[in-house]
Parts: C-alpha cells; sequence; structure tokens
C-alpha cells in the first residue's frame, strides 16, 4: 500500500480551507474518499486527481475562458430602447 491517506484536517490545512468544507464536499460527492468506521479518508492521489479536475481557464482540457470585457454593461446601456432611459438617448 503506497498510497497515502489523509484526514479532513489535512486536506482542508492542504488547500487552505476549513474541515466542515471538506467534508460537506465529500459527503454531496463532489470530492472521494470513503469512510472507515465513523471517519473519513482521502486518498492523496485522489485527491490531487480531483483538484487537477477543477481546473478551469486556459489549458483546462483545452477550453479557453473567454476574456472579460473592460466594461461589460458598457454593451447593455448603449443598446437599451431611450424610452426605457426616461426618454433620453445615452448612445455614446
Amino acid at each position: 500500500m503506497s498510497d497515502r491517506l489523509l484526514t479532513a484536517a489535512e486536506v482542508a490545512e492542504h488547500f487552505a480551507l476549513s474541515t466542515s468544507t471538506i467534508l460537506d464536499w465529500f459527503e454531496a460527492g463532489r470530492l472521494p474518499g470513503f469512510k472507515l468506521g465513523r471517519a473519513v479518508r482521502f486518498r492523496e492521489s485522489e485527491v490531487l486527481a480531483w483538484l487537477e479536475s477543477q481546473r478551469v481557464g486556459p489549458g483546462a482540457r483545452g477550453e479557453v475562458s473567454p476574456a472579460p470585457s473592460a466594461n461589460p454593461a458598457r454593451g447593455l446601456v448603449s443598446q437599451a430602447s431611450p424610452a426605457l432611459l426616461g426618454g433620453e438617448d445615452v448612445r455614446p
């Protein structure tokens, strides 16, 4: 047996989260682990694989996240009907 077993507290410390968050994620089926009686344990390799699966943004499973607009509301305001804006046309 070469894969280290971690407690919820050890996983929480590694992720800088609370132990209760780790246990909540486990109970919800989001984080892989298993019960040994009343105790919950996590295989280090499974936790690391799970962490990698949570990656988002460029390089994540070949997908690239769209870049956010510098002013996302600007397009909404410029396309709004003048009637909805109190009769004034506020287009740039």
